[in-house]
């Protein structure tokens, strides 16, 4: 499997294409844009989710709603997504720099465009479609919020507009609320578990092919992501081996673990446990009155620029599609299979010693 998005933040439409899928898989079209809404309805979000109403369109790659086996296409409009931004100023924490000193293009804002977070919603509707795969045969890919700022959030329940636990959503929204008001971001961690992934999926043969690998670069790919952790993640490093290791019992002929601090993944490939991965997502840096330059060199300080509060909820969606992604696609290289019924029936074999 394989996908690629184009389409700039304020252009006409995104659109995606993904390829590989095996025929016979119902694509829920619902699902795609509720996806969407939730990646949009977070809260911490800026003025623009509350304009740009997503809604997918898929326009090739199915029969009745059903996969062919031919590439999935699908776009979005941006519609009234509002104009590209106008200013001559680069933002620190963003592209605009590096992009005009690469591309040539002589427009602080235009840099922009294609590295701005809305190409995450075409990813987010691919996703959507990989998690409706990834249900058929059992498995689950979850993320919530754990800490924002200083507040840390507790485990339990799930609040869909925080996406955080239940009793943590006042002292998230608190810290949240105060650097709006003084016109200020955050950022904080992410929690992603992926449950029901039987061992043996991924390679250690070569470096590409570890799941490890294929899971960090993609969600490490999520704009203002800047640290991923698998399984116990930094800790490893104040920890004895004998502490950490995750060592096996047989319990009534079932194997299984009495920790699971890899994560789920040993030497690339999935081991049977829950895969988790925590993600580390940077302050927006879309704030006013900073030091910078504009196109010319000449000094400066940035100017009000439309922006969210804060990334973190609406990167749990975004982290749950890109990981639906790259673990389908490994299945499928595992696996193979030309429709459903196969791909279902190899998974069901894949055993356990």
């Amino acid at each position: 499997m394989r996908y690629l998005t184009a389409g700039e933040s304020h252009g006409e439409a995104l659109v995606g294409i993904l390829e590989g899928l095996p025929a016979g898989l119902k694509v829920d079209i619902d699902f795609i844009n509720d996806m969407l809404k939730a990646r949009q309805n977070v809260y911490g979000r800026g003025s623009r989710s509350s304009v740009c109403r997503d809604e997918a369109r898929i326009i090739a790659g199915l029969n009745d709603g059903v996969t062919t086996g031919a590439p999935l296409a699908v776009m979005l409009n941006n519609g009234n997504c509002g104009n590209k931004g106008n200013f001559d100023f680069y933002r620190p924490g963003h592209a605009d720099y590096a992009a005009n000193i690469k591309y040539g293009l002589g427009d602080a804002a235009l840099g922009a465009e294609r590295a701005s977070a809305r190409e995450t919603a075409m990813r987010t509707a691919l996703g959507a479609v990989a998690i409706g795969l990834l249900k058929e045969l059992g498995i689950q890919v979850t993320a919530y919020v754990t800490q924002i700022g200083q507040a840390k959030a507790n485990e339990g329940p799930l609040d869909e507009k925080m996406m955080c636990d239940v009793s943590s959503v006042e002292s998230l929204k608190a810290v949240l609320d105060e650097a709006e008001r003084t016109g200020d971001t955050l950022g904080g961690k992410l929690k992603l578990t992926i449950s029901g992934v039987k061992a043996g999926i991924g390679s250690h043969v070569f470096y590409d092919r570890r799941l490890d690998y294929r899971l960090g670069g993609a969600l490490m790919a999520i704009p203002a992501v800047k640290a991923v952790e698998s399984g116990l993640g930094c800790d490893f490093a104040y920890s004895l081996g004998s502490r950490v290791a995750d060592s096996f019992v047989n319990t009534g002929g079932k194997i299984s673990r009495t920790s699971n601090n890899c994560g789920g993944i040993e030497g690339g490939i999935s081991n049977g446990e829950d895969i988790i991965f925590t993600l580390t997502v940077k302050p927006i840096p879309s704030i006013a009155g900073l030091k910078t330059v504009d196109s010319c060199g000449n000094e400066c300080v940035t100017g009000k620029v439309r922006g969210d509060v804060c990334a973190v909820p609406a990167a749990c969606i975004v982290a749950e599609a890109v990981a639906a992604l790259e673990l389908a696609g490994a299945i499928m290289d595992t696996l193979g299979g030309d429709n459903m019924n196969e791909l279902i029936e190899r998974y069901k074999q894949k055993g356990e010693l």
